[in-house]
């Protein structure tokens, strides 16, 4: 009888033993799934409300007072940017570099397609200004800058 006890417990030992191993791997696996999904989601993506109407000089990179166009108020990284149009976009789209102290490099041409291209040497932040190509009087209202902000799909790395 005692030799029967004996093995009982040391059939429980085991089922908890083996019961804590899995349990600790599945903590483990759901911990790597984290910082995996994490790693992807590294990206953040630029919203309409982030633009204003206006413009930007090509020559200055200076905001220029305009109803014709929207421009996004705050530069952003150039780190992972990408630009891709929305299929049925009806506007034209222009990048704009500056370096670290926010001066001025160049200026994109006006692009109709997606970028996902070089970055100019020495940009660490970027504007864009956006123009309608459809507009039926010519002049972009409060009310139409989301709409046109949701045609251009801007993402970049955190």
């Amino acid at each position: 009888m005692a030799n029967e006890l004996y093995r009982h417990k040391k059939s429980d030992l085991v089922k908890w033993v083996v019961t804590l191993l899995v349990g600790l791997s599945l903590i483990a696996a759901v911990v790597a799934l984290f910082v995996k999904l994490d790693r992807q989601t590294s990206t953040t993506t630029i919203g309409g409300e982030a633009y204003s109407v206006g413009t930007i000089d090509a020559e200055t990179g200076e905001y220029a007072e305009g109803d014709t166009a929207i421009y996004l108020r705050k530069a952003i990284t150039t780190d992972g940017l990408k630009c891709e149009l929305a299929d049925d976009a009806k506007i034209k789209y222009q990048l704009f570099f500056y370096n670290a102290d926010d001066e001025f490099l160049s200026a994109s041409e006006e692009l109709t397609s997606d970028w996902n291209g070089e970055v100019p040497e020495g940009a660490e932040n970027v504007k864009i200004m956006i123009t309608p190509t459809e507009d039926e009087d010519g002049k972009v209202s409060l009310i139409e800058v989301l709409g046109y902000a949701d045609q251009l799909t801007v993402t970049v790395n955190k």
